[in-house]
């Protein structure tokens, strides 16, 4: 399974990172779509694509309409727009609507509310969800299994205790981590996560990597915190940095 770090920041963009947008090429496979989407079509190895959003604020879902172009062009040629409800009604009134950007690109929309269950079987990789309930407005954390590897991409939430078995045992754990120790404090209030607790979860749930994402965009380098003392809680953890790759 190969990973793609299109876009490693959160909020807005800034000189070292574009926000949220993972791709798996070969799987047509992307997650989320921030101000990075414009890097998914010359990277995207095939002509259909499954794109799964976690929620509906702007740094995760403006780069919609740079899909617009791609498709009239047939350089994709389909593009099955998954989320829940409330994030594909938000999509169809507030991102694309008169007079900002009234041309919606020919996307399929599914609700992952129509599903029997919380998964869907894409070619070899199974995609499976669950809500995550303390962000505003909600958010959506993802997993991938395929062929005996598992990848979780985790973003905009608190470490609340309600996702570790969802993401357990994963070979690779993309999570956000907005914040630093020393600004901890806006974490629970804002939704989002600081450094510690997310190296914590990564140590209670026995994943074997952990990246981590959605860094505040304030944080204008591509190695904002000192992980030296947090890697004596978990050892394998790194900054997820624009145009990485990953092969687990």
């Amino acid at each position: 399974m190969q990973i793609h770090a299109l876009g490693t920041g959160g909020y807005h963009p800034n000189e070292v990172r574009h926000t949220a947008s993972f791709l798996l090429p070969e799987a047509g496979i992307l997650f989320d779509a921030g101000t990075a989407t414009f890097r998914v079509t010359e990277r995207l190895l095939r002509k259909d694509l499954h794109l799964f959003l976690t929620h509906p604020h702007w740094d995760h879902i403006i780069g919609l309409t740079y899909l617009y172009v791609p498709m009239l062009l047939e350089q994709i040629q389909s593009i099955k727009l998954y989320g829940n409800r409330y994030t594909l009604e938000a999509v169809k009134k507030h991102l694309f609507a008169e007079p900002t950007f009234s041309h919606m690109p020919a996307f399929e929309l599914i609700e992952l509310e129509s599903f029997e269950q919380p998964e869907v079987q894409i070619d070899s990789y199974l995609v499976r969800w669950q809500p995550l309930p303390s962000h505003p407005g909600g958010s959506t954390a993802y997993v991938v299994e395929e062929n005996g590897q598992k990848f979780a991409y985790v973003t905009d939430t608190y470490v609340d205790g309600s996702y570790e078995d969802f993401i357990r045992d994963a070979d690779l754990l993309i999570h956000e981590c907005y914040f630093s120790d020393e600004t901890s404090e806006w974490a629970e209030k804002t939704g989002h996560s600081y450094l510690t607790q997310v190296a914590e979860l990564a140590s209670r749930t026995d994943v074997k990597k952990l990246l981590l994402t959605h860094i505040d965009p304030r944080e204008n380098t591509e190695e904002p915190w000192d992980l030296t003392e947090v890697k004596t809680v978990f050892s394998e953890i790194e900054f997820a940095k624009d145009l990485q790759s990953f092969q687990l």
